[in-house]
């Protein structure tokens, strides 16, 4: 397993493990991010830009660093 900020882009991933307070889980899950959900980094940048199914969100280094993901 490795954080999601170092995943490369454009492969299909999926969610292992959330860490982090329950506050940050809670948003994630909000937004659709749980274990065993597939997902794929589009872009990038500051900010990581992860696609689920057809649906991008765009979430922060800190919040990417606390997925823990497999290929």
């Amino acid at each position: 397993m490795t954080p999601l900020i170092f995943a490369n882009e454009n492969k299909s991933l999926t969610i292992k493990e959330i860490l982090g307070r329950d506050e940050d889980k809670r948003k994630l899950i909000e937004k659709g991010f749980y274990v065993g959900v597939n997902i794929s980094v589009a872009k990038v940048d500051n900010k990581f830009v992860v696609k689920i199914n057809n649906t991008k969100y765009v979430i922060s280094f800190r919040l990417a660093n606390k997925i823990m993901i497999e290929e």
